[in-house]
């Protein structure tokens, strides 16, 4: 009964792991912010003049805005994301290979974002959100005041299908961080010399819905004992000492469905950021952004299927199971409460350089750090003790008490860099185009469907038009790719065979591979007033 054991020590760890969805946060890092200069010249405006979106990549240039300005920003986009699965030679458990999904495919084209006091986690079927930020100098002022709304992190994403072989690893995902209110500072130290300060208040969520299953020898055990112990005739014998037949479990049957929800209404950060011109044909930008320590709170739900929850509870009312009752669970249809999960929003640096060596031509270079490496490991709490809690403790190698998981995922930190170039046809019309490469901080022996980010590719076209003096319209699009192999049993989150990973891995066995592509495209309005 060991083996039974571990496999409830699976399943728990896999409801903790599928929380840590933070991962995704390098593919939506700087992706929507929705600054058509910024996207447009790949990011790299961190020595340049960004308007109102300078609150976040770097406050000093906010001394370039004279007199007041107000920007008003339509941000939309569409991700299409992936996989392929493909099963391994000799592929089976305990002799069983009949996976529905084992040459299969996922695709989903379904945004989701994360709607505060209006449902949480909802389904749109357009991903379309208006963003505005003010300015003001007042005249013969050093001094430039400013907030903005924008959204650091926004991602989401839905499989509503059972077809869908990807719900094991995300059927609704919403990974968001919302800044609403940013008061900033800049102050214009002289000529060539500008210093910045921004304060951010944001609005974090974390929310989850995924199905789970658990293919491997423990589950296939389980298959054949039930196979064996149900016959008919043989049930009325054994059923007293051992009854595995009040469901089955098998290793590609749907266990269970996690439904989860945490999020924090008010997480503070601070940009520092410093621009230096001495010339008009070079200017340098540095920027520090601090990171952010949160408590996430809120709801989680399990609920089992009818199979797992038969399969326990007929357990118990046996001999065998009553003895040993300590190590299982009991048959609940669901469990639910309230959970919390730790988590530290990265801090980043960036600096840049601007050169114009003509007078039509600009040229922009930007280097990214961003500190993933705070993600190396994760501790969700539960409100109360939970059965499952206390079979991952005792089979869980120190990573779990009767209250908490702690969960490694070892994240690394990242550089990433960019360059743009800007062409003015005139006074009034500037076309850019730029290029960032954006390397993934997720180890490849941590890779999943989860957060299906390997190393990215990230295209930007763009062009500004200054409609009159006073009033100037930018447009933005970006193009986004990203993709990887998983090869079976190379990534312990995803596709691992042994025993003894306890991780969740719905995909034992398979080749997996990965594609994210994402077309983004914003568009702001600035006036003078």
């Amino acid at each position: 009964m060991t083996h039974l054991a571990k496999l409830q020590a699976l399943l728990l760890v896999g409801l903790g792991a599928a929380c840590v969805l933070p991962a995704q946060a390098q593919l939506a890092n700087n992706l929507t912010i929705g600054n058509p200069k910024a996207m447009a010249m790949g990011n790299a405006v961190t020595a340049d003049v960004t308007g109102i979106d300078a609150v976040h990549y770097n406050p000093a240039a906010l001394s370039k805005l004279k007199g007041r300005q107000t920007t008003v920003k339509l941000l939309s986009g569409v991700m299409d994301i992936r996989a392929k699965f493909d099963a391994k030679e000799d592929y089976g458990f305990m002799g069983y290979d009949d996976d529905p999904f084992k040459h299969s495919s996922s695709r989903t084209l379904t945004p989701t974002m994360y709607l505060p006091g209006l449902g949480g986690m909802t389904e749109l079927p357009v991903l379309v959100a208006p963003l505005a930020g003010l300015s003001i100098n007042p005249p013969g002022s050093k001094f430039t005041f400013a907030t903005n709304v924008y959204a650091p992190m926004a991602l989401g994403y839905s499989r509503d299908s059972d077809s869908d072989p990807g719900r094991f690893q995300g059927r609704q995902v919403s990974l968001q961080r919302i800044t609403y209110f940013s008061p900033s500072l800049a102050y214009q130290v002289n000529d060539e010399l500008s210093l910045g300060l921004s304060i951010g208040f944001s609005h974090q969520a974390v929310a989850l819905n995924q199905d789970f299953r658990n293919p491997g020898m423990l589950t296939g055990l389980t298959r054949i004992l039930n196979e064996a112990l149900c016959l008919p005739g043989l049930e009325e014998i054994t059923g007293p000492f051992i009854n595995v037949c009040n469901g089955k479990i098998g290793p590609f049957d749907s266990l269970a469905n996690l439904d989860l929800d945490l999020q924090q209404s008010l997480s503070p950060t601070y940009n520092l950021g410093i621009l230096w011109e001495p010339s008009d044909w070079f200017a340098w930008g540095a920027t520090y952004q601090s990171e952010a320590r949160m408590n996430l709170q809120g709801k989680y739900r399990v609920d089992y299927s009818e199979d797992w929850a038969g399969f326990w509870s007929g357990l118990q009312g046996s001999l065998f199971g009553q003895i040993l009752s300590p190590l299982f669970p009991y048959g609940a249809d669901e469990e639910s409460g309230n959970a919390s999960l730790k988590l530290t929003y990265p801090d980043a640096f960036s600096t840049g350089i601007k050169l114009r060596p003509f007078d039509k031509w600009q040229f922009n270079l930007d280097l990214r750090w961003v500190g993933y490496s705070d993600w190396n490991s994760f501790e969700i709490e539960f409100d109360r003790e939970l059965d499952l809690l206390r079979i991952a403790k005792t089979f869980g190698g120190g990573k779990a008490t009767d209250r908490s998981l702690i969960l490694d995922r070892g994240y690394r930190d990242t550089w990433s860099w960019g360059v743009g170039a800007q062409y003015d046809v005139n006074d009034r019309l500037a076309l850019r185009a730029g290029y960032e490469y954006r390397p993934s901080a997720i180890p490849k022996n941590r890779a999943d469907v989860l957060a299906p980010v390997g190393d990215a590719d990230l295209y930007g076209l763009g062009l500004g038009y200054r409609w009159d003096k006073d009033t100037t319209i930018d447009v933005g699009f970006n193009y986004f790719v990203s993709r990887q192999s998983i090869p079976a049993g190379s990534s312990c989150n995803v596709s691992c065979e042994g025993l003894d990973n306890l991780v969740y891995n719905p995909y034992a066995g398979l080749n997996i591979e990965t594609t994210v592509k994402a077309y983004i495209f914003a568009m702001t309005y600035t006036s003078r007033f």
